[in-house]
C-alpha cells in the first residue's frame, strides 16, 4: 500500500531527525478531495498513445513551427526546423502516414543543412517543399 510505504518513510525520517537535532519532522498532509475541475472540460479524448493521435499533434505541431521560424532570424529558424526532423513516427503508425512523415522530415533537414550553410538560392524552394510536405502529412492524418 502506499499510503503505508509513506509512513514508514516518515516515520524513519522523525526517527533519524530526532536522533540527530531532537525535533520532529512536521506530520505530511495527503489531500484527498475532488480536484477543481478536469483538465479536458469532461470531453474524453483518444490516448496520446494512439499513434493517429500521435501524428495528428506531431504535424499540428510541425506546421506552427514552420510558420514561426519563416518569422525569425536565419540562425533561430535553423534551429527550430532541425528540431523538427529529430522527431521520428510513432513505431505503432500505419505506414502511409509513417512514409508521408519521414517524407516531411527529409524536407525539414534539407532546409535546416540550408539555413544553417546560408545557401540562400534554394532556401525558398526548400521552405515550399517543406510546407507542402507538412500540409500533406497533416492532410492524411485528419482525414484518417
Amino acid at each position: 500500500m502506499p499510503s503505508d510505504l509513506v509512513g514508514a518513510v516518515v516515520q524513519a525520517l522523525e526517527q533519524q531527525q530526532s536522533a540527530t537535532s531532537g525535533s520532529e519532522i512536521p506530520p505530511v498532509v495527503q489531500i484527498v478531495g475532488p480536484t477543481r475541475g478536469s483538465l479536458d472540460g469532461g470531453r474524453r479524448f483518444r490516448a496520446i498513445g494512439d499513434p493517429g493521435q500521435d501524428s495528428l499533434i506531431k504535424a499540428r505541431y510541425a506546421s506552427t513551427v514552420l510558420r514561426v521560424a519563416q518569422t525569425v532570424d536565419q540562425q533561430t529558424a535553423a534551429r527550430l526546423v532541425s528540431g523538427l526532423s529529430r522527431d521520428f513516427p510513432c513505431p505503432t503508425e500505419r505506414p502511409e502516414i509513417a512514409e508521408l512523415h519521414f517524407r516531411a522530415i527529409n524536407s525539414f533537414s534539407e532546409l535546416a543543412t540550408a539555413l544553417y550553410n546560408e545557401t540562400a538560392s534554394k532556401r525558398e524552394h526548400l521552405w515550399k517543399s517543406a510546407t507542402d510536405a507538412t500540409a500533406a502529412w497533416l492532410n492524411a492524418v485528419t482525414l484518417s
